[in-house]
């Protein structure tokens, strides 16, 4: 897997190396794609610069055909990444920070420029936008919190189990089971937040096809409902397991205890709250115009 860190880079590299070495007609052809590819970085900028819509954030752009060039250059020649890269020989390691200089330099860039575009982007397309990055964002952190979380509780049962192998079997069994109720627990919070996420989006997408009709007025209160009863429930659910474990605590080998504040579940719900009450507002308001007009 960890070839694709640096993808496409040192894939590129030693292809232009290989294209090198074929002969005279492969190497003139190598290092007119190496300043080629070194370079668009500097046509991009000129353009923009000519169609007078340039910005200060293209001067990333001035860096990233640096980077592309430096770093180009080491994937073409790896045995002098050791040498001046790296305070002592590890193997071309260095070839991951070169990567990672050349990819942030990138993305910076692209998302910055993405960031004017919306200062001009209509109304229903930024809320379209909004709701499609929500989306994403909860898919994206729903599949890496639950890869952690089981490969936690599997770390967990292992360590449980060979640090209490002279222990009775069902002391263990009992402690595994409090593991997995643990692990379910931790990712409460994260899914409640997520959960919360998805029925914004769905508000959004109400709210972009007509703000406020009563189909849109029923999400934004749905959402508000669920806010409150998701901070209730974590809240519960820790204390519940807290006395859980106290009950059972002769027949377990491994506990953990934790008084919650869940300071940052607390703000969303206020942050949520606050914002149905503006919706609200801005529907009560239209209400009344309609009625003077």
């Amino acid at each position: 897997m960890t070839k694709y860190v640096t993808f496409p880079w040192e894939q590129l590299g030693q292809m232009l190396r290989s294209l090198s070495l074929s002969g005279s007609a492969g190497n003139i052809t190598a290092w007119m794609i190496f300043l080629l590819i070194g370079a668009l970085p500097l046509t991009a900028a000129l353009l923009l610069w000519r169609r007078h819509r340039a910005h200060k954030a293209d001067l990333l752009l001035l860096s990233l055909s640096a980077a592309l060039y430096a770093g180009l250059w080491f994937f073409i020649n790896p045995s002098y990444m050791d040498r001046y890269l790296s305070p002592v020989p590890m193997n071309g390691a260095a070839k991951y920070a070169l990567a990672a200089a050349i990819d942030s330099l990138l993305l910076t860039w692209l998302l910055l420029r993405y960031l004017l575009y919306c200062k001009k982007m209509p109304h229903n397309r930024l809320l379209s936008t909004l709701r499609i990055l929500l989306d994403i964002y909860v898919a994206l952190s729903a599949a890496t919190v639950l890869v952690q979380g089981g490969a936690q509780f599997i770390e967990e049962c292992n360590a449980l189990e060979q640090s209490n192998t002279g222990a009775d079997s069902s002391l263990v069994t009992i402690s595994v089971l409090f593991l997995a109720l643990r692990a379910i627990l931790a990712l409460l919070p994260t899914a409640a937040k997520l959960t919360l996420l998805l029925l914004a989006s769905d508000f959004l997408r109400n709210y972009g096809a007509e703000a406020y009709s009563e189909r849109t007025y029923a999400r934004m209160e749905r959402l508000t409902l669920a806010s409150s009863r998701f901070l209730i429930l974590i809240l519960l659910s820790n204390v519940s397991f807290n006395m859980l474990q106290l009950l059972f605590s002769r027949f377990l080998l491994s506990s953990f205890h934790r008084v919650l504040f869940p300071l940052t579940d607390l703000l969303l719900v206020l942050g949520i709250r606050l914002f149905g009450s503006l919706y609200l507002e801005g529907k009560r308001l239209k209400e009344d115009n309609d009625m003077f007009i």
